[in-house]
């Protein structure tokens, strides 16, 4: 055998074995039903592995840490930005809040995204994805603010970042107090950012 092939096969056992595309899948899908049925904090390989129908070393070997595990989870559920300016401002920003609405309340991130940004630190690779899959979609949000300020519909010194943390912090905090943002919210939510009109309680339906 040639040094060459003794290389290549030391670089390949230092690699580890290829990923077996329909494992990969299946622990990632496995790794949102555990996030599902217990959230992040007790969710643990040893679960994911059982669910999933693989060896924990498997995991182990794939994914350095939990958190880079339930981020790439995430990144196949949560929806790739998707809001663009049609240059009705009112409509532009209801549907951010429906976009947020998607991404913070109808998938597992919202309810867990405090504990998983606490813990990505102690992996930097699973920090920048966290950063990443989060970034794009604010980034898209904002490039819609800054239109609608550019038209004048906003002021020209807008806070966008501020006015994104207003529609995600209401609905992660209501999220985590188990509350399902109806269309009066996102309403509301619209009409506070566009018009400045203060939230009213919705009115109750006479039975």
């Amino acid at each position: 055998m040639s040094a060459g092939q003794k290389s290549t096969e030391g670089d390949r056992g230092r690699r580890g074995r290829r990923r077996s595309i329909h494992s990969h899948q299946a622990v990632l899908a496995a790794t949102i039903t555990v996030l599902d049925r217990v959230g992040y904090s007790a969710l643990t390989m040893e679960a994911v592995a059982a669910t999933a129908g693989v060896g924990k070393a498997t995991i182990y070997r794939w994914w350095p840490s939990k958190a880079s595990l339930v981020i790439e989870a995430l990144e196949a559920v949560v929806p790739a930005p998707r809001t663009v300016s049609t240059g009705d401002t009112r409509t532009d920003v209801r549907a951010i809040v429906q976009a947020a609405v998607d991404d913070y309340v109808n998938t597992p991130l919202g309810p867990n995204l405090a504990v998983i940004a606490a813990d990505a630190p102690t992996d930097p690779a699973a920090a920048d994805r966290l950063a990443a899959l989060l970034g794009a979609r604010r980034a898209a949000h904002a490039s819609v603010l800054l239109a609608a300020a550019g038209r004048g519909d906003l002021p020209h010194d807008v806070d966008v970042h501020l006015l994104l943390d207003i529609i995600t912090g209401t609905l992660v905090h209501r999220a985590l107090l188990g509350v399902a943002p109806d269309d009066h919210t996102i309403d509301q939510l619209a009409d506070l950012i566009v018009a400045g009109t203060p939230p009213r309680v919705a009115p109750r339906t006479q039975t």
